[in-house]
């Protein structure tokens, strides 16, 4: 294992003029490495997955590609190092995850043509050893697998149900390629399996004065029954894409706060799940407020006083987006 990777927590792909890149960020949200070898031109680079030996980091990314068009890619987990593709050809790739053993990737691609389904790709030493096997053939899309350590992959299950409207839920592909049904949705997203393989956080519509917003939800594993995580809602941004420490203590996610012209600010925002009533906190850089989102977890322990000394999540996005308003009037 590289020896950088010690320097490593959490990983989040970061906004910027050259695209978006991967860079290692403390519990602060404080940046510390840029971890791949720069690109030439703009570049996408997303949906970090750390292997669960943390020597290896699996990314989408556009290299080479149109911006809206994502292969897989691979790197040791270190400063700036030199990736290697892992998948090619027209297809888009994305959202991969680890089995829990480490001995391969799930992720949804478009290979067999049109829809995204399911499929596998054994890793052996950083590389693809043999060809990805499909796991899925539904009749809509299959997209952002979580693996379990009994071989089954949890994921969510899109349908298209009008010109453009969709409906979403969750399900559960067994070792043995039977399809059970999870929730009901109808717009339940982005499951994520907790370490010890009970519980499954995902991300749900709820009503704020009439609009949906996407927020962060768990269950049992086995259990039809869903509750909030947060007890005070999270109105005026949309939560998804939860990720588990891997001690499963803390959950993390991407949050965006949208206006009339699209995405007006995302952030990586954390909570303490053990804490009697959870409050969302967010990774904000000293340097200053930077777009960021899709992260990923490499410490096997993460530094618990340094989270929950971060600055609560509404609060302070209050205070940045007030602080670009009154910027963008100084110019």
């Amino acid at each position: 294992m590289p020896a950088a990777s010690e320097r490593i927590a959490i990983v989040a792909s970061e906004r910027g003029p050259s695209g978006t890149r991967l860079v290692a960020i403390d519990e602060h949200g404080d940046r510390r490495l840029v971890l791949i070898a720069p690109a030439v031109g703009v570049v996408r680079d997303s949906h970090p997955a750390v292997s669960p030996d943390r020597a290896w980091i699996v990314f989408a990314s556009s290299r080479g590609r149109a911006l809206d068009e994502t292969s897989l890619w691979i790197a040791p987990l270190g400063v700036e190092a030199v990736p290697v593709a892992l998948t090619t050809g027209p297809a888009i790739d994305s959202h991969p995850t680890w089995t829990p053993d480490g001995t391969a990737i799930v992720f949804a691609s478009t290979r067999d043509g049109g829809d995204f389904d399911l499929w596998r790709l054994a890793i052996a030493r950083g590389r693809a050893a043999g060809a990805p096997v499909q796991l899925t053939t539904g009749a809509g899309h299959e997209v952002t697998p979580t693996a379990a350590a009994d071989g089954a992959v949890i994921y969510a299950a899109v349908t298209p149900t009008g010109e453009r409207t969709v409906e979403s839920r969750l399900e559960e592909r067994r070792a043995d390629g039977t399809i059970r049904v999870l929730t009901s949705g109808p717009a339940d997203a982005s499951p994520a399996l907790s370490p010890d393989g009970a519980t499954i956080a995902f991300a749900r519509p709820v009503i704020h004065d009439g609009v949906p917003t996407s927020e962060l939800w768990r269950m049992a594993r086995g259990s039809e029954l869903a509750s909030p995580i947060f007890a005070t809602p999270l109105p005026v941004t949309e939560e998804s894409g939860p990720v588990w420490s891997r001690d499963g203590r803390f959950l993390f996610a991407t949050s965006v706060m949208r206006g009339d012209a699209g995405v007006v600010f995302s952030s990586v925002i954390h909570v303490d799940l053990r804490e009697a009533v959870p409050r969302a906190r967010m990774l904000r850089d000293h340097a200053g407020a930077i777009a960021r989102l899709t992260p990923a977890i490499a410490a096997p322990v993460l530094d618990a006083t340094a989270l929950l000394a971060d600055p609560e999540y509404l609060p302070e996005l209050a205070r940045i987006l007030a602080a670009a308003i009154e910027d963008h009037k100084s110019k």
